[in-house]
């Protein structure tokens, strides 16, 4: 989704009106009403093509911004994945405003150095008294098992059940390093690992793909940001 001046506008207004209520909110907020748009669930260049839908007996349960890192070393010439790692921020209270106020959110944050973001999330912190860190995010070693430790000591250990293109428009990444955004995903929980949660979806993803060949030593970062939204068995 593009943003112009005015709709930018209109979402700036709606969150200083909530963020002002007589009892304002920053974290916590409900998650009761809200679903995943059914367009995020088809890939933009197949419509054939789609993400597993939420079970029946699933419930929302978060919805956070990860702001991290898709990692990658380099095997003759072409980049290969080495998981990621990611700070994850409560977005509930985003989605109060707006779903759009949610978006400027995760599009801003691949823009930004992580030592500032930081910084002005501890700032946030001191000032509202509000835990805006949900959790960490980070793969096991054999970087094909995403894991989810969240700060109220729930987790999720998993594998991909469904993967598509990210949305068209999706931001292309961190300038200059703008080499495209990462899929969407479908997350399930693996059996017997101890999971709280059933499935995560990876939504409105923002940058985090390597460049087609590499000639680096080591493991290289790129810069990612996406939504996930955590689901829970009823």
């Amino acid at each position: 989704m593009r943003f112009t001046i005015a709709s930018l506008a209109t979402v700036l207004v709606g969150a200083v009106a909530v963020l002002a209520a007589p009892t304002p909110r920053y974290t916590g907020c409900k998650l009761s009403g809200i679903s995943i748009p059914s367009e995020a669930f088809v890939d933009p260049n197949n419509s054939s093509n789609t993400l597993p839908g939420v079970a029946q007996n699933e419930q929302l349960a978060k919805i956070v911004l990860g702001y991290g890192s898709q990692n990658y070393s380099c095997t003759n010439g072409v980049p290969t994945p080495h998981g990621a790692v990611a700070t994850l921020y409560d977005l509930s209270c985003a989605f109060m405003v707006s779903p759009e106020w949610a978006d400027v959110l995760t599009r801003g944050a691949v823009q930004m150095d992580p030592t500032a973001q930081l910084a002005g999330i501890q700032m946030l912190k001191n000032m509202f008294n509000a835990q805006f860190i949900a959790g960490v995010h980070y793969f096991k070693g054999d970087f094909a098992t995403p894991a989810f430790e969240f700060v109220d000591k729930t987790k999720f250990i998993g594998g991909v059940g469904g993967k598509i293109p990210a949305l068209l428009g999706s931001d292309v990444g961190k300038r200059p390093l703008n080499f495209g955004a990462v899929p969407s995903l479908k997350l399930v929980a693996k059996q017997g690992m101890g999971s709280t949660f059933s499935s995560i979806y990876r939504l409105h993803t923002a940058g985090g793909v390597a460049p087609k060949t590499c000639d680096w030593a080591g493991e290289k970062q790129i810069p990612y940001a996406a939504q996930y939204w955590v689901y829970k068995s009823k």
